[in-house]
């Protein structure tokens, strides 16, 4: 009987006792100062493509943040340019270095520099001045071997830029 009643008297002082501490914390008085403290901030999301693998792959991410809402978002682009050049040294290795010139002369700056440098880019499998012909006779190089500005294809070997990237 006697352990009866301490059970009791304990259960009873335990949820006295949690009582007490309930008001206690309720009743205090707090003062939250926000003046000089930053805002929460977005964080952006890390993006990683084959981690450290040589892919031409570039990776974005961004974040915006408020003082009530924060937004952040992330992707990635294909470096089409990268790609270029990864497959025509991978033709080159092959052997097949007529192959890679003409992959790489698809970009308007390397037809110019080989224009320039008095190797022009292959036309058809043609090298050399059979080249330079073809390129003068479709109208991409003027009659003295200068390149043509004004060719109304000539965006067929421009990289094109978005953001950075080079695009179809």
């Amino acid at each position: 009987m006697i352990a009866i009643l301490i059970k009791r008297f304990y259960w009873i002082a335990l949820i006295l006792f949690l009582f007490l501490l309930s008001n206690i914390a309720h009743a205090a008085d707090s003062t939250v100062n926000y003046k000089n403290q930053p805002p929460s901030t977005a964080v952006s999301p890390s993006l990683s493509i084959g981690s450290g693998a040589d892919v031409c792959i570039v990776t974005r991410s961004a974040g915006v943040q408020t003082s009530f809402i924060g937004l952040s978002g992330g992707g990635h682009v294909r470096d089409l340019n990268c790609e270029r050049i990864k497959l025509s040294r991978a033709m080159a290795q092959l052997g097949l270095k007529v192959s890679a010139a003409a992959l790489l002369c698809q970009d308007t700056r390397i037809f110019e520099a080989m224009t320039m440098a008095g190797s022009p880019c292959p036309y058809l499998g043609k090298t050399g001045p059979e080249a330079t012909k073809e390129w003068i006779k479709i109208g991409r190089l003027n009659e003295d071997g200068t390149i043509n500005k004004s060719w109304s294809d000539a965006d067929v070997f421009s990289v094109g830029r978005k953001y950075g990237q080079p695009v179809k």
